[in-house]
């Protein structure tokens, strides 16, 4: 949940309160956390204000393709960080406008070094993504698969990093298995790889 407010303090969560994170900072479970989503938007409402859907369309911008929050992830989020008085709601025509407060702002320029974080993380994640898709748009006879293809290979590779990171308090028979299990698995990759 992003981000709880202490009534002393306001709105806060440091990074390494996040559940399940990776090394990295990558959700084990989702592609952006709720916290993470949170500072994508309020350093993106820093640069301009903007209504739901546009949104989405800034943050798959940002990350090259990689991530689009879904409706039932961002708008919470949205609401979230407007009852905080971090940001606020505005109608214009059939359209509800987000922008961000004073308080938005400072809390922005506390965390600035995380939503860095942040979005270099949906950067090099959509680097990975369009470098995929180069590769396998070149090797299939049609050319529309390559893409959701790519998104499953980087997705596939995300959740084998977050299965091992979540493995590292298992025991050390379990420890065992899962190495038998990689080696066999890089050798099936490599395998066919050479096909």
């Amino acid at each position: 949940m992003f981000p709880p407010v202490d009534s002393d303090h306001g709105p806060s969560l440091p990074p390494s309160d996040v559940p399940n994170a990776l090394p990295l900072g990558m959700p084990a479970t989702r592609k952006l956390s709720a916290h993470d989503l949170g500072l994508v938007t309020l350093a993106l409402l820093d640069a301009e204000k903007s209504y739901g859907s546009q949104l989405g369309d800034r943050i798959e911008a940002l990350s090259n393709g990689f991530y689009r929050p879904s409706p039932g992830m961002l708008y919470p989020v949205l609401g979230r960080l407007a009852e905080q008085g971090l940001i606020t709601q505005q109608r214009e025509g059939r359209r509800k406008y987000y922008s961000l407060t004073r308080e938005g702002s400072t809390y922005l320029t506390e965390h600035h070094a995380s939503a860095q974080q942040v979005r270099s993380r949906l950067d090099s994640a959509g680097r990975k993504l369009n470098a995929l898709f180069a590769d396998l748009r070149h090797s299939l006879a049609d050319e529309t698969q390559a893409m959701p293809l790519a998104q499953e290979l980087l997705t596939a590779r995300m959740d084998m990093k977050a299965a091992l990171h979540e493995s590292r308090g298992a025991s050390p028979e379990a420890q065992r298995r899962i190495l038998q299990l990689l080696q066999e698995t890089i050798a099936r990759i490599r395998h066919e790889a050479r096909e």
